[in-house]
């Protein structure tokens, strides 16, 4: 074997050992899921820039199913987000750590149809008509099972160890309508290059046991003559607000709508670069005017009142239905398993230029509104199979007969009795051929390649809280001791072109299996900490140079007192900026367009906040260093064990705010989506700060929450925010401290300006223990407190312009006295100016 073989050789035994290894920082599987506060057994994902969290019913209720969730069990299936009323948790984040979410909520609802109208004897649920043909999937505690194997949860984990690519959550638990029921969510920290980290994928697994329970009083149902589940539909649906902000305090902090605009929602169903038709849903900001006049298409806004064009978009995907269930492997998906057709005999979703055609989409008024009535839920889960099964987007005209475009015959009601035509054309019960729009879609693929970017198919609808977007998949059969696994993706993205590229993403990986997520080099562990030189230390280990394709590191910084113009970067670059090599270059042609149509510039000039955001620890991401594989041998050294390197950021400001991270890059031929190629791919942004990349009870941006870590360790898990601070004076020693910004000036570099409430001083210098006095010039105490430090970097500390007494601080000239417990005095003045 000659030298270069063992080389390689080596290499490749040097990644298999770092894949393998576990990391004792990391959850595990089988840990239970217990990091979303008050939801145990919830779970959140966050590998990537699509974050999301999970509720499944058998860990409720949320706080809509308070009061029924004891007597009558849980309705909602599954829940996105929004558990609490107080968005503590990520509800379809994107890009990664961004503050806003567009979802109120979003939320998942089963139910199933029988033929016989003792399925559900007691019509359990069942509004109107009273049969007992229609059942919703329900759980409630206490009577179904409620230990393992039946119901259990899984705190989310990576799959692949120190390599933290491929994350998973998972949870199971028994229905009444004798279904167990098992999901795994999926979500990769893959590369930005062809949108692999903006997609989750769930897989929900039902087996049928036979063994009905549908009143939930503990006794099995009598025995049907068909045991079957005979038909089943899910139903995602979501209700829109377009505008969440979750900060400080890790819940909802306000909502930035503040002005009538416009909240759309719809089909896509123009056809894709292969010229089939897209066939998926998406939320976005449309415009709050249209007209000729300028300054009129002012679209993209999911802060209105800041004047944020951002332009989001969140949308699903549902990719199939399988004959069979989980893999035991949770690495691997159930692409390989047969498809699972629908009860007409139809692929569950279409495919090539029947794209879409066997799943149902609509929105508006009564009809995603009556989530407690199963026969409702189930019809406008099929829709598009009946006559009516949500056209006219009215509650009372729904029609649960055959639709005629498909069906020869039928008996109104039973769909198990629906015969297909010999030749039967795209079934049109639903909305999403009507190609009716309240608003004329501004997304015209204005210089995009043919299938990019355009929307003048499909419908959509203005959203008001007047009615969700919802589409279904059904109706399947599940036998007696068999299983079906459905299958559905969560997309998010930049404008049109991104929700796409997300849903192509998905179904290529869905399609080919996890192994077709790019591999990437581990994820560098960092750690971030201040010196006593008022500088940034960034020291990272070398885990990723087991990759034989491995060639070299970049350091990325994000620093918040530098003001950006959301239509001049923001979004446009959260899918590109990877792509820079050079510190300090040119990265215009990086930066997405800015919709064509958008020409209100004025109004987002008005004022000096308008339009403006801080960056965050989302980014927006500058490039600070790159370090090829050759530099190396010479890059400097640390001595933390645990780490090999260091770098050190002198260009950093005392008081103010910055997030790091280390990506490490490869080159090679990597293929992806219709054969596109690429020859560097690089690491996410998971480890900012030293981040591990899992959920740790709260967002990273929220230091005020009572469950923001107070340890080290668990700063540099959460990934929380670095300062610089002063270093630690010497005991006793006051005479240097100082305070800054003075005068202070609403608002400060260092505040979030985008919190009314987020303002603060600085002192700094400050020895080991003292006391601060702050006093207003008539000698009156407005507040005290005791600063102790015994970390050599931490001589420093923020007051929050507050009272003892809680009230905010006048404009005005303020006095503060430093004292030290061995006698030392500093006193000196500063002034407020809101």
């Amino acid at each position: 074997m000659n030298r270069s073989n063992i080389t390689t050789l080596a290499a490749a035994l040097a990644v298999a050992l770092v894949l393998l290894l576990p990391c004792a920082a990391l959850a595990q599987p089988g840990t239970p899921a217990n990091s979303v506060i008050g939801f145990p057994g919830a779970g959140v994902l966050q590998a990537g820039d699509l974050w999301d969290s999970f509720l499944p019913q058998a860990f409720g209720p949320y706080y809509g199913e308070g009061a029924t969730y004891p007597t009558q069990g849980a309705r909602q299936f599954i829940r996105f987000g929004n558990f609490d009323r107080g968005w503590s948790t990520p509800n379809a984040h994107w890009p990664a750590a961004f503050h806003w979410t567009i979802f109120w909520s979003h939320y998942m609802h089963a139910q199933v149809f029988h033929a016989d109208s003792n399925f559900n004897p007691t019509k359990q649920g069942v509004a109107a008509p009273a049969t007992g043909n229609w059942g919703q999937v329900t759980y409630k505690p206490g009577v179904l099972g409620d230990g393992a194997p039946r119901k259990y949860s899984v705190e989310p984990y990576f799959v692949d160890g120190t390599r933290r690519q491929h994350a998973v959550y998972e949870a199971g638990w028994p229905t009444n309508t004798g279904c167990d029921v098992k999901i795994r969510a999926h979500a990769w920290t893959g590369p930005n290059w062809n949108n692999f980290n903006d997609f989750v994928i769930l897989e929900i697994e039902f087996k049928n046991t036979g063994q009905r329970d549908m009143n939930l009083d503990g006794a099995a149902d009598a025995a049907l003559a068909d045991p079957a589940i005979q038909a089943i539909s899910l139903v995602m649906s979501g209700e829109i607000f377009m505008s969440v902000s979750s900060y400080l305090g890790g819940g909802r902090n306000e909502n930035l709508i503040g002005e009538k605009f416009t909240r759309m929602g719809g089909w896509v169903g123009d056809p894709d670069p292969s010229g089939n038709p897209w066939g998926f849903v998406a939320y976005y900001a449309g415009a709050r005017t249209q007209s000729p006049t300028a300054g009129n298409f002012n679209m993209g806004y999911n802060g209105v009142t800041k004047r944020a064009y951002t332009d989001i978009w969140i949308g699903w995907d549902w990719l199939g239905a399988k004959s069979g269930g989980l893999p035991t492997d949770p690495t691997q998906l159930t692409n390989a398993l047969p498809t699972r057709n629908t009860i007409f005999g139809t692929h569950p979703v279409g495919t090539g230029g029947q794209q879409g055609w066997y799943l149902s989409a609509g929105s508006g008024g009564s009809l995603a509104g009556r989530f407690t009535d199963p026969k409702e839920m189930f019809t406008v889960g099929i829709g598009e199979f009946a006559r009516n099964g949500g056209s006219s987007r009215t509650l009372a005209q729904l029609d649960l007969s055959p639709n005629p475009a498909f069906f020869a015959s039928g008996t109104t009601g039973d769909v198990t009795t629906w015969v297909p035509l010999a030749s039967p054309g795209q079934p049109n019960g639903d909305q999403k051929t009507l190609n009716t729009f309240d608003q004329t879609p501004l997304e015209d693929g204005t210089g995009y390649p043919t299938g990019w970017g355009k929307w003048t198919t499909g419908y959509n609808f203005a959203h008001d809280f007047n009615g969700d977007l919802y589409s279904g998949i059904g109706p399947v059969r599940i036998e007696k001791d068999s299983s079906v696994t459905f299958v559905l993706a969560i997309v998010g993205g930049y404008r049109l072109e991104g929700v796409q590229k997300a849903v192509r993403a998905a179904r290529y990986v869905y399609a080919n299996g996890s192994a077709s997520v790019p591999v990437l080099p581990a994820l560098p562990d960092m750690k971030v900490s201040n010196t006593l030189t008022k500088s940034v230390r960034v020291e990272w280990d070398d885990r990723a140079e087991a990759d034989p394709e491995f060639q070299g590191y970049k350091i990325w910084k994000s620093s918040n007192f530098k003001k950006k113009a959301w239509l001049d970067e923001g979004m446009r670059l959260a899918d590109r900026y990877q792509e820079q090599m050079t510190v300090g270059a040119d990265i215009t042609s990086l930066k997405k367009p800015v919709n064509p149509k958008f020409d209100a510039f004025a109004e987002v000039a008005g004022t000096s906040l308008k339009g403006l955001y801080q960056p965050d620890t989302w980014g927006t991401w500058e490039l600070v260093k790159v370090v090829p594989k050759a530099d190396l041998a010479t890059f400097p050294k640390t001595t933390t064990p645990g780490y090999k390197y260091l770098y050190e950021d002198k260009d950093v400001v005392l008081g103010f705010s910055y997030w790091y991270y280390v990506s490490a890059y490869k080159e090679g031929t990597y293929t992806g989506p219709a054969g596109e190629t690429t020859a560097r791919m690089e690491t996410h942004s998971t480890n900012r700060d030293g981040a591990n990349g899992l959920w740790q009870k709260t967002f990273p941006f929220a230091p005020n929450n009572p469950n923001y870590p107070k340890t080290a360790a668990g700063k540099k898990d959460i990934g929380a925010v670095q300062v610089v601070y002063s270093a630690l004076a010497a005991a006793g020693d006051v005479a240097n401290v100082g305070v800054r910004p003075n005068p202070y000036k609403r608002a400060a570099l260092h505040d979030n300006f985008s919190n009314v409430y987020d303002h603060k001083l600085l002192f700094y210098n400050l020895p080991p223990q003292c006391k601060i006095t702050i006093l207003d010039v008539s000698g009156q105490i407005i507040d005290q407190f005791d600063f102790s430090s015994s970390d050599p970097s931490l001589g420093a500390t923020f007051w929050d312009m507050f009272s003892k007494d809680g009230i905010e601080v006048a404009s005005g000239l303020y006095i503060y006295v430093v004292e030290s417990p061995t006698g030392g005095k500093k006193t000196g003045y500063f002034s407020i100016l809101r």
